[in-house]
């Protein structure tokens, strides 16, 4: 079954691939495969800590990124090349990163690009998927068609696989049929409950029970705890609480129930592209709409990128009304955790992820509606220096 669903990636992106539990073990596979200990590898700091977490577990010195204020992604012209090993693209929201461009600097300079598509399923550049411009990228299911698990490692060299595919069998766990059914029904319940419309009824029952503590914003990192856990022995066991922030099962082996359902996600995410693409548009063109996507070639995003005054505020009102955003990458991974240098765009990075509100295309129109009756208001960009 998992050579099936590689099959069905394989002909989506044109590239040879492995199927992982998560994006996260796929980009642990990656970056152990492709860099050495102690390796500094370029990120953007407006990313999921998830990735930082990994990042730092696969034993890597993480160098922040300049920000463009357009979309949050990596400013290209302003990066400090030196010293660096490698470049990890982010594609925010599944907004492009300048992966051509990235591609060509990481040639010249002999470095390693590791195309980190997780947010970007769907998004294609210059008429070729994202994912597919490093050595090696990631894709996320997890994130798509609400499977909530799942995803794929894919190679430039097929040659590398039989390596990958050892180091996969020997880091991966076994969950037995218990971790096989919850993995399944999880999905299904939440799919339920998506068709239902009663999205906003079900979280707000859940947090008043406690079952629900985190709704995007970043954890906090108990950074002294995690500096001991990266010297532990135990390697990834170890950081069991950083790497399965709202993934537990991130590499628990799937077995061929929850790889049959993950396979029916691929119709999912296919069977919403339209509405995606009508949800995108009509976001990008409200004034809250990150200058990046206004501009930029119309992509069925993951989440559209809107800026706004008082997000926190806005995002707790919103949840009122049965809008849950999530997604929210605050502050910035350079303020969250003491142990990752300062980047060299402070500034910028603070401004996006203060008032950044990521938007499900799915559900513009109603948040467009909430978003004029509230009032909300355009936060001013401050001028940057050139």
């Amino acid at each position: 079954m998992s050579s099936t669903l590689e099959s069905i990636m394989r002909e989506r992106v044109g590239a040879e691939c492995l199927h992982v539990p998560s994006a996260r073990f796929g980009l642990y596979l990656a970056l152990r495969h492709w860099f050495e200990a102690g390796d500094r590898v370029l990120m953007a700091p407006t990313n999921c800590e998830t990735v930082l977490f990994v990042v730092l577990a696969a034993g890597l010195r993480p160098v922040m990124a300049p920000v463009s204020p357009l979309d949050g992604n990596i400013d290209l012209p302003r990066v400090d090349w030196s010293g660096l090993s490698g470049v990890l693209t982010a594609h925010l929201y599944g907004q492009p990163d300048r992966v051509v461009r990235l591609r060509a600097e990481c040639d010249r300079r002999g470095l390693t690009l590791i195309d980190d598509a997780a947010h970007a399923m769907l998004t294609t550049v210059d008429g070729r998927p994202a994912g597919t411009f490093g050595m090696a990228g990631v894709f996320s299911l997890a994130k798509h068609g609400r499977a909530m698990s799942g995803g794929f490692l894919v190679v430039e060299d097929p040659g590398v696989l039989p390596e990958l595919a050892r180091r996969r069998a020997r880091l991966l766990l076994h969950g037995g049929a218990r971790a096989e059914i919850l993995g399944t029904l999880r999905p299904l319940l939440r799919e339920t409950v998506y068709r239902s419309g009663l999205v906003g009824p079900v979280w707000r029952t859940l947090r008043a029970l406690g079952v629900i503590e985190w709704t995007g914003h970043r954890l906090a990192p108990r950074e002294d705890e995690l500096r001991a856990a990266l010297e532990s022995p135990a390697g990834l066991t170890a950081l069991g609480h950083w790497l399965e922030i709202d993934l537990d099962d991130w590499r628990v082996r799937q077995g061929p129930l929850l790889r049959r359902y993950l396979r029916s996600r691929f119709r999912v995410i296919d069977q919403e592209r339209e509405r995606r693409l009508a949800g995108v548009e009509l976001l990008r063109g409200l004034p809250w709409a990150a200058r990046g996507v206004r501009e930029a070639r119309l992509q069925p995003l993951l989440r559209v990128p809107l800026l706004v005054e008082d997000r926190d505020e806005v995002v707790a009102r919103l949840e009122r009304h049965g809008v849950v955003p999530g997604f929210v990458y605050d502050p910035p991974l350079d303020d969250y955790l003491t142990l990752v240098p300062a980047g060299p765009s402070p500034g910028v990075a603070r401004w996006w992820t203060r008032h950044v509100l990521p938007v499900d295309p799915l559900r513009a129109n109603r948040v467009a509606t909430l978003l004029n009756r509230l009032k909300v208001r355009v936060p001013v960009e401050p001028e940057w220096e050139a």
